[in-house]
């Protein structure tokens, strides 16, 4: 008998400790956590290092068949035309937050600048994969020599347009697709 009462008044001690555990507040430190970033970098180029422009890009350039020739300009249109693409899926253009539909916004601009220019394309950095946010003029008669467009500023994160030429790479490859 004397075990079943301690048990029921251990029980009776746990339940009134437990009941007065309850008015007791518990309250964590408050977290104050600001970010300063002052960076107003708007040349969002990160992906592409290998991308060296040419002075000049007006002067004959060689080609790797042995000839050369003059790159060919971007159009004049071609801004107003990448602008008017909707902007829908520009703030999910981030790769490493939403995987394959991140192409989206690229895609459309390419394909609404094709439809005006096929030497509209996708760049192709060193790598040898195509990059997430600038997009390429074929300037030549071949798949190498292009102006590279970013189109894509703060690429993963504001991600907003923008139509910055960096300029015209004689070595740079180019891609109709990005398959």
């Amino acid at each position: 008998m004397k075990t079943t009462s301690r048990s029921v008044v251990s029980l009776i001690l746990l339940v009134v400790f437990l009941s007065a555990c309850n008015t007791i507040n518990v309250t964590g430190p408050t977290i104050d956590n600001t970010n300063n970033n002052t960076n107003n970098n708007t040349n969002d180029i990160h992906d592409i290092g290998s991308f060296t422009p040419t002075p000049n890009p007006s002067a004959p350039v060689s080609t790797p068949t042995g000839g050369s020739e003059v790159p060919v300009n971007i159009p004049a249109n071609a801004h107003a035309i990448a602008e008017a693409v909707p902007q829908t899926y520009l703030s999910k253009s981030c790769d490493t937050t939403y995987g394959a539909a991140s192409w989206t916004y690229l895609d459309s601009v390419v394909l609404a600048l094709n439809k005006s220019d096929p030497r509209w394309g996708y760049l192709i950095k060193a790598s040898g994969q195509v990059s997430h946010d600038v997009i390429a003029y074929r300037a030549t008669s071949d798949n190498i020599g292009a102006w590279g467009v970013d189109i894509i500023i703060d690429y993963c994160g504001a991600s907003k347009f923008g139509w910055n030429v960096i300029g015209f790479d004689p070595v740079a490859q180019w891609t109709a697709t990005r398959f």
